[in-house]
């Protein structure tokens, strides 16, 4: 039989206080890569289309048949500022303005919905696997410390309490 030194030299019988922890701490950073990376890629797709799109909204000038037919509207393109000292109608240029201040109120909109979207996949996508893992793993822990304890012994009094020992009458 080997002795204890023995045992603790070669690593057989060495308690690793924490080792589960770290494994656990490591699985949850190496699977945060993927999430992380997942969700920036989505999120720099939507905003590239957003920020398109808001270009094509502050480009498009909204006119009606009565503002065509000036000879002002032929003015009318471009931003607002420059439409504006080209000669573009004040009318024309405010009802516009209302219209780009609804786009870029729009814009603020979906930013802050994919912000949040982010962060909602990083909570379904990583934590909650991540509390999963460790809740598994403490009631393992649990377990396994449960099961190595010896039952407790139970003295003569006790056995005798039971009713196996005692004889018939």
């Amino acid at each position: 039989m080997a002795t204890k030194a023995a045992q603790n030299a070669s690593g057989n019988g060495v308690k690793r206080p924490g080792r589960w922890w770290r494994r656990w701490v490591i699985t949850c950073l190496v699977w945060a890569v993927p999430v992380v990376a997942l969700g920036v890629k989505e999120m720099v797709a939507e905003m590239l289309y957003d920020s398109a799109d808001i270009h094509v909204s502050l480009d498009r000038w909204v006119l009606t048949d009565a503002q065509r037919a000036l000879p002002e509207a032929v003015h009318c393109t471009g931003a607002l500022d420059a439409a504006r000292q080209a000669g573009c109608p004040a009318s024309i240029v405010d009802a516009n303005a209302a219209l780009r201040d609804a786009a870029a109120a729009d814009l603020h909109v979906r930013r802050t919905a994919q912000i949040m979207g982010f962060f909602q996949a990083l909570v379904v996508y990583w934590v909650i696997p991540c509390v999963f893992i460790l809740a598994v793993g403490l009631v393992l822990g649990l377990i396994r410390r449960a099961l190595r304890r010896p039952a407790p012994a139970m003295s003569v009094g006790q056995a005798g309490a039971t009713g196996i020992d005692r004889p018939r009458t």
